[in-house]
């Protein structure tokens, strides 16, 4: 007597009903690489993209993105209008001019000595005394002795300026009236 199926078969096709069937997705969808632009040499840029079964292909996103929370402003500082001469000035600058016999020469020195340092750190524009606001200026004898340092009887003064360089006011030319 010859058995018909051995017990292995038995077994095996016993085994195959018993394991659970593995789980599949609806969508049998597949990865791509797909061209997404060109570089500036004329080489195509590639992306790896998603796409489904009905034909759509999307970029999954990155994790390390964040397009939520985009940049926020928490303060401002409100500049000054321009009927009050704002626009264009600078911080406040200080200089001291050099030794004089009077007090107007001395002077004279501080606003040469000013223009100077302006033009230095800020150009040639801001240069002009005309144009700068709060303009303060603080004399004084320069001179160590009771009598001074006398030049013909007379004690030397020296001055110091402080004052906003502002940019000149923009000026039309006749064509352009």
């Amino acid at each position: 007597m010859k058995p018909s199926a051995s017990p292995f078969a038995a077994a095996a096709i016993l085994a195959s009903l018993l394991v659970p069937a593995t789980a599949q997705s609806q969508d049998n969808g597949y990865w791509a690489n797909r061209v997404i632009g060109y570089n500036y040499d004329g080489t195509a840029r590639y992306a790896r993209v998603y796409c489904r079964s009905d034909g759509s292909c999307y970029r999954p996103r990155r994790y390390a993105r964040n397009y939520r929370n985009p940049t926020r402003v928490y303060g401002y500082v409100r500049r000054e209008n321009e009927e009050e001469g704002g626009v264009g000035c600078r911080d406040t600058r200080r200089a001291v001019g050099d030794q004089h016999l009077t007090i107007d020469g001395a002077k004279k020195a501080a606003n040469d000595a000013w223009a100077g340092t302006v033009r230095f750190h800020l150009g040639e524009k801001f240069m002009d005394l005309s144009n700068a606001r709060h303009i303060t200026y603080t004399c004084s004898r320069s001179s160590i002795k009771e009598g001074g340092v006398t030049t013909l009887g007379q004690s030397l003064n020296r001055c110091e300026i402080e004052a906003q360089p502002c940019h000149p006011q923009r000026q039309l030319e006749a064509n352009e009236k």
